[in-house]
């Protein structure tokens, strides 16, 4: 048996798996911790768990989750979000959230405004080239990767692959290219094994924080092959 399986979506359940690995995944990068100065990896947990549900929720039409599980243990390990443009909402169904009553998302609503999440706010700046490129390529017919992440106890072992590939597979029966914002080294490489182009990249030293280290982001591209449905 495989060591770890991709499940078609995600549910409200899942908000304390996906932030156990969101967390782990990104405390390991100095730009990353630096963000939050009075946290601990626990206490971010929480936040972020308290906050989930409704981000699973918002625009379920063009969202799409998946998540990847260790088989032997059931804890999620990797966790992508995709973004479909607006021509395709009818599509790739099986990765939307399942919808949720009025009263829940009342309740996921409350819990999200009530959640103790505040980033530092004094490095906002070095996104800001983020938006050039977003302004400077059309991404209106494009399948976005939002956000990926894998846990630090897991990295390496194929599951960012696992996720990358599937959207890939998607997006070429769809006809879509797919981009997405790679942020540090192995990111990137994980994108250009995948076969992506390299549209953009940025690198930003970090000593102005008091860290020895750099922020690095790269905007990538990956074109569907021949054989699509928007083809035929």
């Amino acid at each position: 048996m495989a060591p770890y399986e991709i499940s078609p979506n995600c549910t409200v359940a899942d908000a304390k798996g996906i932030a156990s690995c969101n967390v782990s995944a990104y405390w390991k990068e100095t730009w990353w911790r630096l963000l939050w100065p009075e946290k601990t990896p626990e206490s971010l947990v929480e936040a972020i768990a308290a906050r989930t549900p409704r981000n699973l929720l918002q625009m379920r039409g063009l969202r799409r989750h998946q998540k990847v599980k260790d088989v032997a243990s059931g804890e999620i390990v990797g966790y992508a979000r995709w973004v479909l443009p607006d021509s395709h909402d009818d599509k790739w169904l099986e990765a939307q959230t399942p919808d949720v009553d009025e009263a829940a998302k009342a309740k996921f609503k409350s819990e999200f405004e009530e959640a103790d999440y505040e980033p530092r706010d004094d490095m906002d700046e070095m996104d800001d080239h983020m938006w050039e490129w977003r302004s400077k390529y059309d991404r209106d017919d494009c399948l976005e990767l939002e956000y990926l992440a894998v846990h630090a106890d897991h990295s390496r072992k194929g599951v960012g692959s696992m996720l990358v590939q599937s959207g890939v597979e998607v997006a070429s029966k769809l006809g879509l290219d797919i981009i997405v914002i790679a942020m540090g080294k192995n990111a990137f490489e994980l994108f250009s094994k995948a076969g992506f182009e390299l549209l953009e990249k940025e690198i930003q030293d970090l000593s102005t924080y008091g860290e020895q280290d750099v922020y690095e982001t790269y905007y990538l591209i990956k074109r569907p092959t021949k054989d699509t449905e928007g083809s035929k």
